[in-house]
């Protein structure tokens, strides 16, 4: 054991407080002590007082044996990673938590100080983290380039050394170049706001005819849906679990962070109506209670939900029994739609698709939009129009017919056109 620490219950007292620090839920840290927990059983067991990555290395070696990383199962995986993050904290009070793959940004010279100065003003105008982190990533790409022509300043920038770099070192994709386009074509306005440059280069960077168009929402007919419930295996608790998942997905058009989310207190048997808070938009919606979605629920309740006093109706089949995520809804959607042997093609196949069939299926039985709209939970009934595109008997009852043509205008001036 560490010198910093007189035991592993401290050990693990520390490492539950790093976690936490570093922003990690109550659930997650939970999970780590339970499998921490199964480290100190071992430490026991063998008469060992110090936990070190040796002893994380030998209990791990007893556990799964010769086994590959690669050999493991994604549990077994998770479980092996918690123990070497246990080991890590004890020799240097750190873990790593998330690894990142992105090349990280380093704002440096006059520039990096520029683009510092732009993002802030960005961020004073209330932009989304992730809108702030694609300002910051496409900068950084083009301080390279500068710094790589030998430009550290605005004053040396030329008209040629912008058309060079938005002609040759943009991304390929549509959507990327746009949006860096944008990006450094505000960059360089703001330079000349700020009296860094005396001409406006702005003006130098073309006006792509980029339009994103919304794509078509990827939907199963009433047959597919059939097929898909009736190939999963109910005789399981997790089969039970996942069918119930599907039934709100499908019959009630949940998103997954609602599912997940759906607790006891949401469910009013007597009435016959779920009601609750959308965790996306915040408001509240109540939708009727339907038999076949009630019969899933009470089955799973009954026959497949573990023995747990949690307030949310949908848990994790290994211990310590937390509540599901969005991301384990949108797998069972997904296995589910490819075990049932339903041509996939190319739509998506999570539990948003079923959503998006929900909604295709009171299309086509002339549900209005608005209807529609409040089912689905929307905010905006604008949010509802691109499932107009997908209702295709509707829109055959719009096309208007071809009118004729007159015989006439095929002989007009002689019919030297059409000879």
């Amino acid at each position: 054991m560490n010198n910093r620490y007189s035991s592993f219950g401290e050990l693990s007292d520390s490492a539950s407080d790093y976690l936490r620090d570093i922003g990690r839920s109550k659930q997650t840290i939970s999970i780590y002590r339970w499998i921490w927990s199964r480290i100190r059983a071992y430490m026991v067991s063998n008469n060992i007082s110090n936990c070190t990555s040796g002893t994380v290395t030998a209990y791990l070696s007893e556990t799964y044996g010769s086994k590959s990383v690669s050999e493991l199962t994604h549990h077994q995986k998770h479980c092996y990673r918690c123990a070497l993050c246990l080991a890590q904290f004890a020799e240097t009070g750190k873990m790593v938590e998330v690894i990142n793959r992105r090349e990280p940004i380093v704002l440096t010279g006059e520039f990096g100080n520029l683009i510092e100065q732009y993002v802030e003003q960005k961020k004073s105008m209330r932009l989304s983290e992730k809108t702030l982190r694609s300002y910051c990533y496409y900068l950084y790409r083009f301080q390279i380039y500068l710094h790589a022509q030998g430009i550290s300043s605005p004053q040396a920038l030329t008209p040629l050394t912008i058309i060079n770099y938005v002609s040759l070192l943009l991304p390929d994709t549509a959507g990327a170049k746009h949006l860096a386009l944008s990006i450094i074509r505000s960059f360089l306005a703001f330079l000349t706001g700020i009296g860094r440059t005396v001409k406006d280069l702005s003006l130098l960077i073309p006006r792509d005819n980029y339009k994103k168009q919304a794509k078509l929402p990827s939907v199963y007919t009433k047959q597919e849906v059939m097929v898909i419930l009736d190939s999963m295996d109910r005789s399981t608790t997790t089969g039970k679990r996942d069918y119930a998942l599907i039934m709100l997905a499908v019959r009630l058009g949940l998103r997954a962070s609602d599912i997940s989310g759906l607790e006891f207190g949401h469910i009013l048997w007597q009435q016959n109506i779920i009601c609750f808070s959308q965790k996306k938009t915040g408001e509240t919606i109540k939708l009727p209670l339907t038999v076949d979605v009630g019969e899933a629920l009470i089955d799973y309740i009954r026959y497949g939900r573990p023995s747990s006093q949690s307030a949310f109706v949908f848990l994790e089949r290994l211990f310590p029994h937390g509540p599901i995520d969005a991301k384990r809804v949108s797998g069972a959607a997904d296995r589910a739609i490819r075990q049932s042997g339903v041509e996939i093609g190319r739509r998506k196949h999570g539990s948003h698709a079923l959503r998006h069939t929900m909604a295709s299926m009171l299309l086509e039985n002339q549900v209005s939009l608005p209807v529609i709209s409040s089912i689905l939970g929307h905010s905006s009934i604008q949010t509802s129009m691109c499932y107009l595109r997908i209702d295709i008997e509707g829109l055959r009852q719009c096309a208007l017919d071809v009118p004729g043509v007159q015989d006439t205008f095929y002989t007009q001036k002689g019919g030297a056109f059409y000879e």
